[in-house]
């Protein structure tokens, strides 16, 4: 009986350390594709940007990299049409069971941003890096309606000047800021 529930539990975590690793791997070859990490926005600041938009039901909004799926679930509060974009396994698989959670109506998609057709949204919110930036203002400027809202947090858009840029700890220099534009 010992032995049993020895072999069992040692059964449990080699699973457990092979899902680990299967994640850490898929999230490093992600990485090295995409340049973006995951990293989460402080639940804090989701408020924030959340009310930046001042989103209206049927609005589309869509989260490019969308993560842990946080901002989805705040913006399918709202009444609009949450719908988040992401390559990561692991953050994707986080996002749906997050949603699943919530109950939330919110979509997230296993499938890169830059594959999809944006001309539909009221509303982008990114956070990726400044790297990658250039060519998400090229395609936002390409695909976006007039008055669609966009809130970059961390990094801005290159050439497109904000229309409002919110300061979220003054003192620090090194804090991260929030970046609304608007076409």
């Amino acid at each position: 009986m010992f032995l049993t529930t020895l072999y069992l539990s040692l059964a449990l975590v080699a699973f457990l350390a092979l899902i680990f690793v299967i994640t850490v791997m898929a999230s490093m070859v992600t990485l090295f594709f995409t340049k973006v990490p995951f990293v989460p926005t402080p639940k804090k600041n989701v408020k924030i940007i959340i009310d930046s938009l001042d989103l209206k039901s049927g609005q589309v909004f869509y989260d490019l990299g969308c993560g842990d799926g946080r901002f989805l679930i705040a913006t399918a509060k709202t009444g609009a049409n949450a719908i988040g974009f992401e390559i990561s396994p692991w953050a994707y698989a986080k996002a749906r069971l997050n949603i699943f959670l919530a109950k939330s109506p919110a979509k997230v998609y296993f499938k890169n941003f830059y594959e999809t057709n944006l001309k539909d949204a009221s509303a982008i919110f990114c956070f990726l890096l400044d790297r990658v930036m250039p060519k998400v203002e090229k395609k936002l400027k390409k695909e976006l309606k007039p008055g669609a809202k966009i809130i970059c947090y961390g990094f801005p858009l290159p050439t497109w000047p904000a229309k409002k840029i919110i300061e979220l700890n003054p003192s620090n220099k090194k804090s991260s800021k929030i970046y609304l534009y608007k076409m």
